[in-house]
Formats: C-alpha cells, sequence, structure tokens
C-alpha cells in the first residue's frame, strides 16, 4: 500500500518497496517472458551487461508515475530505482573498473 503525505500544494507518494533483481542481458534473452512475469507481478529488473547496469525494466504505471514525479536529486533516484542493496554491489564493480592513479614521481 502506497503511503501519501501532503507537500506543499503537492502530495508525496511513498510507493510499497519493490523486489530489484538484477539480470544479465544473456538471461533476458534466454528468458524473457519470465524476467517480464516477474516485472509484471511488481519487480523490477536491472539488466547488466558484463555486470554493468545498462537499463531498467519496470512495470508501465510505475514508468507513467515517474514522469509526475518531483525532480529528485540522482543518488536518490538511483536508490529508488536499484534499491539499496544493487546499487551498493553496481557502486562496488565500478570502483574495481576504475582506473589507478599511481602515486608519486
Amino acid at each position: 500500500m502506497a503511503h501519501y503525505k501532503p507537500f506543499g500544494d503537492l502530495l508525496m507518494v511513498n510507493p510499497p518497496r519493490k523486489t530489484v533483481e538484477e539480470v544479465p542481458v544473456r538471461e533476458l534473452s534466454r528468458d524473457t517472458a519470465a524476467v517480464l512475469g516477474r516485472v509484471m507481478r511488481g519487480g523490477r529488473a536491472v539488466i547488466t551487461k558484463y555486470g554493468a547496469p545498462v537499463a531498467v525494466l519496470i512495470e508501465l504505471d510505475e514508468a507513467v508515475g515517474l514522469c509526475a514525479t518531483v525532480l529528485l536529486r540522482r543518488r536518490e533516484a538511483e536508490r529508488r530505482l536499484f534499491g539499496d542493496e544493487l546499487k551498493g554491489r553496481f557502486l562496488q564493480r565500478e570502483l574495481r573498473r576504475a582506473p589507478r592513479i599511481w602515486g608519486g614521481e
């Protein structure tokens, strides 16, 4: 059940927490119907290629609702889309891929 609270002239909607899963491109191509079924039952799928997120599959109603959402900072938007668990895993992967800068001359 979504929670509503007034915010000036606006009404803030805090939807229930969604199940977010990481889905490699290969799994999406092999079993698209199953992935879409999980999304249709209220989940989200973060599509990854070589471990890096490239797309997010969400329900159509949720996507329409996001169009009417108040602007968010990038970190808050990522937290809402990916959830805290996946966001942490993606961040760790990015740090491992970051070029190393060697100190000293």
